[in-house]
């Protein structure tokens, strides 16, 4: 049906929030829309109609004159409009209807998110207040229509984001729950947090957990009877059974924690006691070594630290005294390599050790003057060498300069001095050839052809040469010692060359 000012009629949003809601306000309707009140206006424009049209013709005319009426202007009312007005009308209209259906979507979520279990008051307040809206709307004030709904909708979405808070406080109300051994009340707060938030993998396990809080909650007790009696080890045994059974429990978690601490300063105690006690003992292998097993458990603790340097210092200096004493024994034996080798180790562990320093140069020169007077006592008829003689010399000088020389020592100087006496000392020898031999004797001269010649040699070794025309040459090596020569020496070429 359209209207005579050209603009659709509006009409009122036939949009139900809440049974309840509805119900009263049609109870509160005003006198003018309520439905007895348009039955009434019904009869009253029948009656109207009846007096209009059927009482004249039920009453006689008056018999008088006619009366001729001259027409006149008639001045007719003009036409009522306001197409502005009712624009913004339908503006309210439309808008109202917008945020209705943003408080649904609003209401919907929030119902699936149990709303009424955790905080009805509010969510009714603003129900209530969408179904004032829905009176104003029916009685077409879109305007304040829109205010009640904007409002509902505030209040709601207040709601909305207030879920993550209620989430949280039904969690931790049910882990404090938890805590106070209260299984029912903790079962109730995570079904609360379960029924806002389905999938909440917490409120899950929480439910989970007050089906074994009971029998934990005996185990807490009995554990921590037997920590009170010192038994760390079986408390802490007791206390893994509950966490077994609810791994998330804080006072199983604590307890575990606890005992664990317990048991590791017990045995750092007793490990910086024996520590000690082996001191005390001069045990400082074993002290270092219980020191070790405190710093395990404490690492770079400083009286763990400090005790194994006391024992490592300790052992170190008693080795070295027992090191010294030993290099002393092996000097006195003349065991020079052996010795020096002694005051080396004691040098690589301390370098600062004064005793090892002089022992170490005292028997590194013995050690070497040994050796080099022993090198020329294996190998006597070096000595024909002139360097070789006069090192033999400066060794003999140098040996007889030892205040206090060992047995060994002077059994070497005395070989090492006939050894230099008899390099010196001519031995006679015997040359033969075949009189047609020209025989050379290095480090001599030429000698000629001879059957026999006899020569002084001093002790070294020796090369004669042979020539003879249309044979081979030959070379003869030999060696001189002091002692002279057991057999002739033979120089003859017999060799033709072919």
């Amino acid at each position: 049906m359209e209207s005579n000012n050209g603009f659709d009629p509006i009409e009122p949003a036939d949009i139900t929030l809440t049974q309840s809601a509805t119900t009263a306000r049609e109870e509160k309707l005003p006198w003018q829309q309520q439905p007895t009140t348009y039955i009434a206006l019904v009869i009253s424009i029948l009656l109207a109609l009846a007096i209009i049209f059927i009482l004249p013709l039920l009453i006689k005319p008056a018999e008088t004159p006619a009366v001729i009426i001259e027409p006149q202007d008639i001045q007719r009312p003009s036409v009522r409009e306001a197409p502005f007005q009712d624009a913004q009308l339908s503006k309210a209209r439309r808008a109202a209807q917008d945020t209705l259906s943003q408080i649904l979507e609003k209401q919907n979520f929030l119902e699936k998110k149990n709303i009424r279990l955790w905080d009805e008051a509010v969510f009714q307040t603003a129900l209530d207040q969408a179904a004032h809206g829905d009176g104003l709307y029916r009685q077409r004030e879109f305007l304040g229509a829109q205010t009640a709904y904007q409002e509902a909708l505030s209040q709601l979405t207040a709601l909305e984001k207030h879920i993550p808070d209620e989430l949280s406080l039904a969690l931790a109300n049910g882990q404090r729950a938890m805590t106070e051994g209260d299984a029912s009340g903790a079962r109730q707060y995570y079904e609360l947090a379960l029924a806002i938030d389905p999938r909440s993998s917490e409120a899950k396990t929480g439910i989970d957990r007050t089906g074994t809080l009971d029998k934990v909650l005996v185990l807490l007790r009995q554990a921590q009877s037997v920590l009170e009696q010192q038994q760390l080890e079986q408390s802490q045994a007791i206390f893994r059974e509950a966490l077994t059974l609810d791994p998330l429990h804080p006072l199983a978690i604590n307890g575990v924690e606890e005992t664990s601490r317990l048991i590791k300063e017990r045995d750092f105690n007793n490990a910086m006691s024996r520590g000690y006690i082996s001191l005390d003992k001069q045990q400082f292998n074993t002290a270092s070594k219980v020191f070790n097993e405190a710093l395990k458990l404490y690492p770079g603790h400083k009286g763990a630290l400090s005790g194994r340097a006391q024992a490592n210092n300790a052992a170190a200096q008693r080795a070295t005294q027992s090191q010294l004493a030993q290099g002393t024994a092996l000097e006195s034996k003349e065991q020079w390599h052996k010795a020096r080798d002694i005051y080396t180790r004691i040098l690589a562990r301390d370098n600062s050790v004064i005793d090892a320093k002089m022992g170490q140069i005292r028997s590194s020169a013995r050690a070497n003057l040994s050796d080099s007077i022993q090198t020329i006592l294996s190998k006597p008829l070096r000595l024909s060498s002139t360097s070789v003689y006069q090192h033999g010399q400066q060794l003999l000088v140098d040996a007889r300069g030892i205040s206090s020389p060992g047995p060994k020592l002077r059994e070497q100087i005395n070989q090492l001095d006939q050894l230099l006496k008899n390099a010196l000392m001519p031995v006679t020898i015997e040359l033969q050839s075949d009189s047609r031999t020209a025989v050379t004797l290095f480090k001599v001269g030429e000698l000629g052809q001879f059957d026999k010649k006899h020569l002084s040699l001093t002790p070294g070794n020796y090369v004669a040469q042979g020539s003879r025309p249309g044979y081979r040459d030959v070379r003869v090596e030999f060696q001189v010692t002091s002692k002279g020569l057991s057999n002739p020496v033979v120089v003859a070429c017999k060799e033709p060359v072919s």
